[in-house]
């Protein structure tokens, strides 16, 4: 019986499989939680006017309110501009299936920025009209865009597959970080040359991130321009 045993040994152990890489899904999962976390953070200027007494009336609360308009107005526009930048993120690793170091690199340094913003959100709502307030937050967002299209580039550049095509959404979408990159600069000469009246270049960030609705009511526009000659040719 020993000698069977010793003639049928027990086959060995098949080598464990190699667990799948997840390292996509942990950077998506820590991209997403950073962008939340950090949109979040934000509401926490948003403070609720104190010291007006037990019988306030509604024009106080108002008054009071008012004294706060620039954190609001803060609170908004970075929240837009984080929001974009998470949909540009989504945009570009929904069509990757293999990750590079250059790749998680680029996300990584775009989340220290992103984490790091509610601290400029802060100081241009308080201090919005002073030069540096405003220069500080175009600087950072800066940095922010030019990672967005560092990562852009790696995306195209790294493809194992070699199946990826770059299609027109994706040229605009570039095109729209190039854009956005040009209104950060933008804001650090117009802090120092216009004063309190600076952030307005902020609001050049509304059309850049709505070329494709743009050019869609241009289309259209053309479209029915061309259908309105004939009909008044006719009515000649």
């Amino acid at each position: 019986m020993a000698e069977e045993d010793e003639a049928d040994p027990q086959p060995p152990q098949a080598e464990a499989a190699h667990p799948p890489d997840n390292s996509l899904s942990r950077l998506l999962a820590l991209s997403d939680g950073v962008f939340a976390i950090a949109m979040t953070l934000l509401a926490l200027d948003l403070t609720v006017p104190t010291g007006l007494g037990n019988h306030v009336t509604s024009q106080q609360l108002i008054h009071a309110l008012g004294q706060h308009t620039a954190s609001y107005w803060s609170f908004i526009l970075s929240f837009y501009v984080i929001a974009t930048y998470w949909g540009a993120h989504r945009r570009l690793l929904r069509s990757v299936t293999a990750i590079s170091a250059a790749l998680i690199r680029y996300t990584i340094f775009l989340l220290l920025i992103v984490a790091a913003m509610p601290f400029p959100t802060s100081l241009l709502g308080q201090y919005g009209s002073t030069p540096f307030a405003l220069a500080l937050y175009g600087a950072i967002n800066v940095l922010a865009t030019a990672a967005l299209i560092a990562l852009t580039y790696e995306v195209r550049r790294f493809d194992p597959s070699g199946r990826r095509v770059v299609t027109r959404e994706d040229n605009q979408n570039l095109l729209t970080s190039w854009l956005n990159l040009g209104v950060f600069l933008l804001c650090i000469p117009a802090a120092y040359l216009f004063g309190h009246n600076g952030p307005f270049i902020l609001l050049l960030l509304v059309p850049t991130n709505r070329l494709d609705r743009l050019r869609n009511l241009t289309r259209r526009y053309r479209r029915d321009a061309r259908w309105a000659l004939p009909r008044r040719g006719r009515g000649r």
